[in-house]
C-alpha cells in the first residue's frame, strides 16, 4: 500500500487498514514502511548558481519627501551572477 500511494504515510495507511478490518497500531505500520531514499535537496548557493541569469527581483514603496509629498517608486534588479546586480 505504502508503494502504491507514495505520498501516504503511517497513520493514513493505518486509518485504510483499519477501514478493511486489519487491525495493526499505527506504530507497527510506521516500522513496515519501506525507508524512503531522497536525494539530498541543493543548497541555496546551488540554486544562485545555476538559475542566476534568470532572478528579478521586484519591489515597489512609497518615499515621504520634506516637503510633505509622497513619492512611489518602483525598483528591478536583475541578477548578473550570484555576486552582483544591475539596476533595470
Amino acid at each position: 500500500m505504502a508503494e502504491a500511494n507514495v505520498g501516504w504515510g503511517a497513520p493514513r495507511i493505518h486509518g485504510e487498514l483499519q477501514k478493511l478490518g486489519i487491525e495493526v497500531s499505527e506504530r507497527t505500520v510506521s516500522r513496515l514502511m519501506p525507508k524512503r531514499s531522497t536525494a539530498p535537496s541543493q543548497t541555496w548557493r546551488t540554486f544562485l548558481d545555476n538559475h542566476a541569469r534568470e532572478l528579478v527581483s521586484i519591489d515597489f514603496f512609497t518615499v515621504p519627501t520634506a516637503r510633505l509629498r509622497v513619492l512611489f517608486v518602483s525598483l528591478c534588479c536583475r541578477m548578473n551572477d550570484a555576486e552582483s546586480f544591475t539596476l533595470m
